[in-house]
């Protein structure tokens, strides 16, 4: 009932070391001009074990959208260099307001993401929000949003029309943050 009201539950931790550090070495091996999807990573039984068949991620995507639910078949990874200004907010194209949950959308950090390293950032029950985008683009800082700052091996499931954004970000370095879909 709380992801139905909040649109949003966090697994902090639950994605093993050796599997973050996997990903890691993927992401980093991949050309510089290679496209921000690395749809290639879903090939690799390790990932799909460790991440989108992780046992606690599964069960809650089961227990959100049914046993028959569709794995992911996009892999996208928003690969920031910080420090960096905040993104505007924002809901996902295709994004389908209603009283069905048909699809939902999964961030994966392979590496600890705090504050200083611009997590994601959503608000709580904008799910239930219908707006035009460019509606939306004027807000800053929200006064109740929710910051996803987590540890390495989290996944952070939401609704896929909860209005999110890339917090700022103060630290220097690369943040990886891959992003995925589950849908029936």
């Amino acid at each position: 009932l709380e992801f139905c009201k909040k649109g949003y539950l966090l697994l902090e931790g639950v994605v093993s070391d050796e599997v973050n550090r996997r990903t890691l070495e993927f992401l980093d091996s991949r050309p510089k001009d290679a496209p921000a999807e690395p749809t290639e990573i879903l090939e690799e039984p390790w990932f799909m074990d460790g991440v989108i068949l992780q046992p606690d991620a599964i069960g809650a995507v089961r227990s959100l959208l049914g046993n028959s639910v569709a794995l992911p078949i996009i892999m996208s990874n928003h690969r920031v260099q910080c420090p960096g200004p905040a993104q505007e907010w924002h809901w996902d194209g295709g994004s389908v307001h209603g009283p069905e949950q048909n699809y939902l959308q999964v961030f994966y950090y392979p590496q600890d993401c705090p504050r200083e390293m611009g997590p994601t950032e959503l608000l709580p029950g904008s799910h239930f929000l219908v707006s035009r985008q460019l509606s939306m683009n004027h807000y800053g800082g929200i006064r109740g949003s929710y910051q996803a700052i987590a540890p390495a091996g989290t996944i952070f499931i939401t609704v896929y029309s909860i209005w999110h954004r890339r917090a700022a970000s103060t630290a220097t370095g690369v943040r990886n943050n891959m992003k995925y879909n589950y849908w029936r």
